[in-house]
């Protein structure tokens, strides 16, 4: 069956304009944003600014921030930005000692002092400087003049246990950015309460080719005929807010689980004691601008993967995988959860290599390119995409 896609379903309110993406009506094809926009330096920089700046974006899990001390890093707009937990209150930093400019935490994630490797300057919770190695002797810091060394606070929030930075100081309440799909990630984070996997892979590729790769399954006959194709059946439902208020940034998609795929989870579930969602039954896709995708299958499996940018041509993704398993968590799982996790792995990887060698050859052509793309029905929540990254990237402070 080919892919079709439908404007509403029973289960999805009908789609609206949203007044992010002033104009946009997904009806019929449309042309995509300019081909310089996929590698000109200076628009790239504009989105680090207007984009990666000022919009909430996801950092990681409360899971890796679970203990005092805990932290966790990113880059964000080209900002390095450390996320720590002290005693059990999460606070976000840009991530560079107000000494000497040295990297505070150069890792990932992990647990310690915010103290930097450097000179040994350390930092409370208020990014003020409490410890600084023979200060009487050197400085001569009082109060007031530590204090106006703090570090540069980032807004942090969590919706269930996704954790997000905005790094400019005024906007949207996280809760007001996410909007009606904040109560899915709520649910979600009940759901899926074990990690099983997790890995980064490097993109020859802008990071709008990797998100543009995930919202459109007009691909999917000829790019994952025996991976993803086969796991779903030919329907494509979309929202673009998740209500009747009007539209939003970010988007929806919602396609059914083919049958075979349906009893196949349904009996692993059975069997091995999960508690699948109730409310995520199909392959459920969740797009959160600016680069954050979420996807749901068969309320068993969750995949949580980032495109970042590093450059114009390359950006990173990162991907973890869970199970909806909670038994799972005690002992590490039996023969058959293994079995289940390597299932679900292979798939996952083997469905983003296939985008990936698709977005770079896409890459590699749009630099060639004095024409937009064309944009169909099924591609309409790149078009929705397109709407938002427009009026973002034309809005003035």
């Amino acid at each position: 069956m080919p892919w079709t896609a439908r404007r509403a379903a029973a289960t999805l309110p009908a789609m609206h304009t949203s007044p992010r993406a002033p104009g946009f009506a997904p009806a019929k094809a449309a042309p995509g944003i300019p081909p310089a926009a996929y590698h000109d330096p200076e628009v790239f920089r504009t989105e680090e600014e207007r984009l990666f700046r000022r919009c909430w974006v996801f950092a990681g899990f409360t899971d890796d921030l679970a203990h005092h001390n805990d932290y966790l890093t990113r880059r964000i707009g080209g900002l390095d930005v450390v996320v720590q937990n002290f005693d059990g209150e999460l606070r976000a930093f840009r991530n560079v000692c107000t000494h000497r400019f040295a990297i505070l935490k150069r890792e990932a994630r992990g647990n310690g002092m915010l103290r930097c490797g450097y000179h040994g300057w350390t930092y409370d919770r208020d990014g003020v400087p409490y410890g600084i190695p023979g200060n009487e002797a050197q400085f001569g810091l009082d109060k007031a003049a530590r204090c106006a060394r703090a570090l540069t606070p980032v807004a942090v929030a969590a919706c269930g246990r996704f954790v997000f930075l905005r790094v400019a100081a005024d906007g949207p309440s996280l809760e007001d950015w996410l909007g009606a799909y904040a109560d899915i990630l709520r649910h979600a984070s009940e759901v899926f309460v074990r990690s099983f996997d997790e890995r980064e892979t490097m993109w020859e590729a802008n990071w709008k080719m990797g998100v543009e790769s995930v919202l459109e399954v007009y691909h999917a006959d000829m790019v994952h005929p025996t991976t993803f194709r086969k796991l779903v059946k030919g329907d494509w439902r979309c929202d673009y807010d998740g209500d009747e208020r009007g539209g939003g940034p970010h988007s929806r998609g919602v396609t059914s689980v083919s049958d075979k795929s349906a009893r196949w989870w349904d009996g692993v579930s059975q069997r091995l004691g999960f508690r699948p969602s109730d409310r995520l039954r199909e392959y459920d896709h969740l797009h959160i601008f600016p680069n954050l995708e979420i996807g749901f299958t068969r309320g068993a499996v969750m995949s949580v993967q980032t495109y970042d940018p590093l450059d114009p041509a390359r950006c990173a993704l990162r991907l973890r995988l869970f199970l909806a398993d909670p038994a799972g968590l005690e002992g590490g799982g039996t023969a058959a959860r293994r079995m289940i996790e390597d299932t679900a792995r292979d798939l996952n990887v083997a469905l983003l290599r296939e985008d990936q060698e698709e977005s770079e050859q896409a890459f590699r052509g749009v630099r060639q390119a004095d024409f937009p793309a064309m944009l169909g029905l099924g591609e309409e929540r790149i078009q929705h995409f397109h709407a938002v990254w427009r009026d973002a990237m034309e809005r003035e402070r």
